[in-house]
């Protein structure tokens, strides 16, 4: 079992990331999640979305950004915007300035967001870095620009997806709730705990928020021989 500080440097972290070289099944494991959370989806009132994690490490910004790919695969129109301005990733996986971004807009330097939104990082997928992190990360989450920005956001794009700090550790993604669609947790095998889990739950209860599922991660699966290989699946719940 892994301890919870284990965690992959970036130059790791890229390998994860959907591509031409990556398995047949784990494409398809994100296209079923995929398709799960279009169902999901298909009666709210928006297409945006809050992915987050328990604890540290557990894969949830690798993932946040495999389903906006996997979204954009489509043809859809997908954002992606890093929401966590405490310990941002999502400009280093995808190896983009983050000089501006986010925190820019929510900060008032910033007046148009599609000055600092990078276009095309993927086919139909665009992304919004944190920028800076700011001293007050969550008053800016919690503020009237970012209301003005995911009315905005949501009319221009079909899907948006929110990266944003695991969930026990802070209450910005609760945050968001009234704002989204909903929110998904990604797990981590031999990491995340059944009491990690239903205090997430019970968070989410008590802000109002709505689990639209969760996402398991970084699974071990028997090998030939009767060993245990070092795999990666992931599997869509619907709550």
């Amino acid at each position: 079992m892994k301890k919870k500080t284990d965690h992959f440097p970036a130059s790791v972290s890229r390998k994860f990331i959907l591509s031409n070289e990556t398995p047949f099944g784990i494409k398809e494991a994100y296209k079923t999640a995929r398709t799960n959370l279009v169902f999901s989806l298909s009666t709210k009132e928006n297409k945006i979305v809050v992915v987050t994690s328990c604890s540290p490490s557990e894969g949830k910004s690798t993932n946040c950004l495999n389903l906006a790919i996997t979204m954009a695969e489509t043809g859809a129109s997908v954002l992606m915007i890093d929401a966590d301005m405490r310990k941002p990733v999502q400009h280093v996986l995808l190896r983009l300035d983050n000089k501006t971004g986010l925190s820019s807009v929510l900060g008032g330097i910033v007046h148009n967001v599609s000055k600092v939104i990078k276009k095309n990082v993927r086919l139909n997928l665009d992304v919004l870095t944190s920028g800076s992190v700011p001293p007050n990360p969550a008053e800016l989450i919690s503020s009237e620009k970012m209301d003005q920005l995911l009315e905005l956001v949501g009319s221009h794009y079909d899907y948006v997806f929110i990266d944003t700090p695991p969930a026990n550790v802070v209450t910005d993604a609760f945050l968001f709730n009234g704002k989204t669609a909903g929110i998904i947790c990604v797990v981590r095998e031999g990491m995340t705990t059944h009491t990690d889990i239903r205090e997430v739950i019970e968070k989410a209860k008590m802000t109002n928020g709505h689990i639209l599922g969760f996402i398991k991660a970084y699974c071990t699966t028997k090998g030939k021989g009767g060993y245990k290989s070092y795999k990666y699946k992931y599997e869509y719940e619907n709550k």
